[in-house]
C-alpha cells in the first residue's frame, strides 16, 4: 500500500474540533506598552502583541539563517560523544504500523531538570578545539526559543525559565520537560535506521538516552543566538488510529513552510513572533545586565497576559541548584571556565539562562560568587 499524503489545505480548513483542539482565533487582547513595567525595578512585564489587529503595523525584525557550529551525540547509556554517532538513515515507515510495537521493551531516559549542561559541555569541546565560547547573546535549547517565538499565538498553556546573565550572554533553562507519548518515539523508530539499506519496518526497540544534537548560531535583531536541538531539512508527519496505527504520512521542506501557509486562514503571522522574541530579549537584557552575575531571574509567561520577570530569592535559587555543584543554573565547572577566561576588564564573555523551578519568584538579589570582572552579558 502506497503512502498516502496530505495537502496542507486539508489541515488549514479541517474541523480541529475534532482533535480536542480549540477552533477559533485568540481572544482579543490589549496591548501593553513596550515600556510597561511594576513598580519594583527588579521586575517588569514584556509587551504582548494584539494578534487580531492584523492591520495593525508589525516591526520586522531581521533574522539571520542558522549556521551550524558543531554536532553531538548520546550513546545508548546517554554518554556525551562530540560526533555523529547517533544520526540515522531516513526510511518511509511502512503503512499499518503499529506503534505500539516494543513498548513493553522501551529504554526511558530517567526524569530529570532541564538542564543545558550538554550544550555547554559542547562549547567546551569547541574551545579545545580551538574555537571560542559564546561572547554575547543568547544560549537556549531550540523547545524555549519555539516557546518564546510562538507565545503570542498561545492560548492555554503558561511556561517559566529561570535565567542568569554572566559575562555577556544570557543563559535559559528550560523546565522540566514531559516525555512524548511512546506513540512518537515509535514511529521515529520505524522511521530511521543504522543502514541505508535496511527494508521498511521495526527499526528497533526505543531507547531515548540516545540522541543527536546540531549546535547552530543565528541572529534575531541584534541579538545572537546560539540553539542546540535536532536539525531537519524536511519534516514527516504520521497520521494515526486512535489505536496506534500509521495511516498517512505528510512530507514537508522547513524552508517551503511559510511560503505555503501565508495567506491560509488562521495562519500566524511570523512578523509578530520575531517581534515579540526581540522585545523579549532586548527588555531582559536591560534590566539583568546590572548586578551581580551569580543572579537568578524567574521569566513567566500566562497566556492573554505576557510575560513577567522578577528576581530570585534565595529559596528559589536552592530549588534551581538542587544540591548540585553550581552557580546559579550554571555547573561549577562551567561558571570557572568564564572565570579562567577573563583576562582583561573590557573582555566580554556569554552567561546562561535556566529552566523554571516550582518556587515563587521574589525580587531580592541573591548572594553568590563573586562575578567575573568583566562587563555583563547575557544568554537564554
Amino acid at each position: 500500500m502506497s503512502p498516502l499524503k496530505r495537502n496542507l489545505s486539508d489541515l488549514d480548513t479541517g474541523d480541529a474540533s475534532q482533535f480536542g483542539r480549540p477552533t477559533g482565533r485568540p481572544s482579543q487582547r490589549p496591548r501593553l506598552g513596550s515600556d510597561a513595567t511594576t513598580s519594583d525595578p527588579a521586575s517588569f512585564t514584556i509587551s504582548y502583541p494584539d494578534v487580531k489587529q492584523t492591520n495593525a503595523p508589525v516591526r520586522q525584525i531581521p533574522f539571520q539563517k542558522p549556521t551550524q557550529l558543531m554536532s553531538y551525540s548520546h550513546d545508548a547509556n546517554h554518554t556525551q560523544r562530540f560526533d555523529n554517532s547517533a544520526m540515522r538513515y531516513y526510511i518511509d515507515p511502512p503503512m499499518g504500523a503499529r506503534l505500539d510495537c516494543g513498548y513493553d521493551r522501551w529504554i526511558r531516559k530517567p526524569d530529570e531538570r532541564g538542564r543545558l549542561d550538554g550544550l555547554l559541555r559542547a562549547f567546551i569541546d569547541m574551545k579545545a578545539k580551538g574555537g571560542m565560547l559564546p561572547d554575547s547573546g543568547v544560549v537556549s535549547w531550540r523547545g524555549i526559543m519555539t516557546k518564546i517565538l510562538t507565545a503570542p499565538y498561545e492560548e492555554r498553556d503558561g511556561w517559566e525559565l529561570n535565567i542568569m546573565f554572566v559575562n555577556g550572554v544570557l543563559n535559559n533553562m528550560a523546565p522540566r520537560q514531559r516525555l512524548q507519548t511512546y506513540y512518537g518515539y515509535a514511529f521515529e523508530s520505524y522511521c530511521t535506521s543504522n543502514s541505508s539499506t535496511r527494508r521498511p519496518g521495526w527499526g528497533g526497540d526505543v531507547n531515548t538516552n540516545e540522541q543527536w544534537c546540531s549546535v547552530v548560531k543565528t541572529k534575531l535583531g541584534d541579538t545572537r543566538v546560539f540553539i542546540g536541538g535536532e536539525v531537519d531539512c524536511d519534516i514527516v508527519v504520521g497520521f494515526r488510529t486512535p489505536a496506534g496505527i500509521v495511516t498517512t504520512i505528510q512530507s514537508l521542506k522547513t524552508m517551503e513552510i511559510p511560503r505555503q501557509v501565508r495567506g491560509k486562514p488562521g495562519a500566524w503571522n511570523p512578523l509578530i513572533c520575531l517581534d515579540f522574541a526581540d522585545a523579549f530579549f532586548r527588555r531582559i537584557k536591560e534590566t539583568v545586565i546590572s548586578g551581580d552575575k551569580s543572579n537568578v531571574w524567574r521569566a513567566s509567561f500566562s497566556p492573554g497576559a505576557g510575560a513577567s520577570v522578577r528576581l530570585l530569592q534565595q529559596e528559589g535559587v536552592d530549588e534551581v541548584v538542587n544540591g548540585e555543584d553550581r552557580v546559579g543554573l550554571l555547573p561549577r565547572w562551567y561558571w570557572d571556565e568564564l572565570v579562567a577566561g577573563v583576562t582583561s576588564p573590557d573582555s566580554q564573555h556569554g552567561s546562561d539562562v535556566s529552566a523554571p523551578d516550582t518556587s515563587k519568584p521574589t525580587a531580592s538579589r541573591i548572594p553568590g560568587p563573586a562575578p567575573p570582572a568583566t562587563r555583563a552579558g547575557w544568554q537564554i
